[in-house]
């Protein structure tokens, strides 16, 4: 069993001060080659740098391993504040090719202003469905919304998340129904799609790999998911939440806390009025059920908070639980009518936390969701060990632009992006330090990110909302 994750920097000091270094767990690169053996004692740093060199931050330690001083005693040193590497077979094998700074900067503007459309679009058919719903009890127009879905679904998965480049409501919250419909469904196709690939490659090589077929090779035509499920499961992400148009707007915008029949309502959204949706648009597929119903089941055995009571982790397919993961994320990083949004930095790093090594299925699903929006996902910002803050303008790496001086002082002039992945001194991320909200900053963004941070008809807006803060 895996008890932490450690920084391979760290166990070089350790290693480098006489100390000694057992992992416990083999550890292999990205193309499957064996850098550390699990029973080796290491006690020189050479193995350990090996390791570093081959793009290894963070190595894991197992139960029958640990880290020694000098003398033999076993010490702890703490496990990675971040997220540990992902497992090898997840790794994509072609990071984004990044040209300089400027073209970069224009791509993302670009790639912002069809985001946009296409999301603005989105909300556009999301809330006539609504609509619809209330003054029908329950219809839409289903044509519509599903071919707004495989819009969406495509757009997101040509161009690597695009929807990661578009503002987040920081200030406000007006039609976060809307927005988080488009972001869930654009979001979860992707994750859905990497998990699929991922996923059916595991499974095709376990496949071959039995005697009987060895030496045969592999046929490289398994998928666990189809194309066509995978259109229909997009679809779901973008419905599976329609059951709220059936409860009190007043609810779902309440500033306090709900009563306990307040709450009760609400979670009628799901398996009550969503079933409502379900039989008067004639959505009998099993797929937009579970979606619509079951999005709110548990992703592992026990997890607490869970509806409609009685329903088992092992009943929720992979495609529900993503669509909950991604409920779950999409809401943490939005302002709402009775929360400020959350970074997203550190959405990623608490999901991570909370359901890694719970189940599986859900660690595909896990990874997945973290290569997707990575570990310091675009637009997001985030501290350097040298002091300065810095924009992540890819999260392959990631490759940041340092906008402020050590003091948090604005830069006057435009750096060059770097990436801070290979960084070990004073320009590497300082994942201790807390990520302060964007709104918080905002004097201190320079012009050129302003302009990617913010729409321009949301600045003067931003601008008087931060000056009472």
């Amino acid at each position: 069993m895996i008890e932490s994750r450690i920084s391979i920097d760290k166990l070089i000091d350790v290693v480098r001060q006489g100390g000694r270094v057992k992992t416990g767990v083999d550890v292999y690169d990205r193309n499957g080659t064996l850098l550390l053996a699990k029973d080796v004692m290491v006690d020189k740093t050479k193995p350990l740098k090996i390791v570093r060199n081959n793009g290894l931050r963070h190595v894991p330690v197992a139960s029958n391993g640990g880290v020694f001083d000098a003398a033999g005693n076993k010490i702890n040193i703490g496990s990675a504040a971040m997220p540990a590497s992902l497992p090898h077979s997840f790794f994509d094998p072609e990071p984004i090719k990044t040209q300089n700074v400027t073209e970069r900067l224009k791509e993302i503007l670009e790639l912002r202003r069809l985001a946009e459309s296409i999301s603005a679009k989105a909300q556009a058919i999301i809330k006539n469905a609504v609509i619809q719903i209330r003054q029908t009890q329950g219809e839409f127009d289903v044509d519509a919304v599903s071919e707004q879905a495989s819009e969406l679904a495509s757009f997101a998965q040509k161009n690597n998340h695009p929807f990661a480049y578009a503002p987040r409501e920081w200030f406000f919250y007006d039609d976060y129904f809307y927005n988080h419909a488009t972001n869930v469904c654009a979001l979860g196709s992707q994750v859905l799609h990497r998990f699929n690939n991922a996923f059916s490659k595991i499974m095709e090589k376990s496949l071959w790999s039995s005697p009987a077929l060895a030496g045969n090779g592999s046929s490289g035509m398994f998928s666990y998911y189809y194309p066509e499920e995978i259109d229909e499961m997009s679809f779901g992400l973008f419905i599976y939440d329609l059951g709220k148009s059936m409860v009190p707007e007043n609810i779902l915008n309440k500033t306090a806390a709900l009563s306990k029949d307040e709450i009760e309502l609400l979670r009628r959204h799901a398996n009550d009025f969503g079933f409502t949706v379900i039989e008067k648009n004639h959505l009998g597929s099993t797929v937009l059920s579970n979606m619509i119903r079951h999005h709110h089941g548990p992703l592992y055995e026990g997890e607490p908070g869970c509806y409609p009571a009685g329903l088992e982790y092992g009943m929720m397919p992979p495609y529900v639980r993503i669509c909950k993961l991604m409920d779950i994320y999409d809401a943490m990083i939005s302002k709402r009518s009775y929360q400020d949004a959350v970074n997203q930095v550190t959405a990623v790093t608490g999901l991570f936390r909370s359901y890694v090594h719970k189940d599986p299925i859900l660690q595909f699903i896990l990874h997945a969701f973290v290569k997707t929006v990575g570990l310091y996902p675009p637009g997001s910002i985030v501290f350097l060990k040298s002091g300065q803050m810095a924009y992540v303008l890819e999260n392959e790496g990631p490759l940041v632009l340092p906008f402020t001086d050590k003091s948090q002082v604005p830069l006057k002039s435009k750096p060059d992006p770097f990436n801070a992945g290979k960084q070990t001194g004073i320009l590497a991320i300082d994942s201790d330090r807390s990520i302060r909200q964007p709104k918080k900053i905002w004097d201190c963004l320079p012009a050129f990110i302003r302009e990617i941070a913010l729409p321009k008809d949301q600045v003067a807006a931003a601008v008087a909302a931060i000056s009472t803060i």
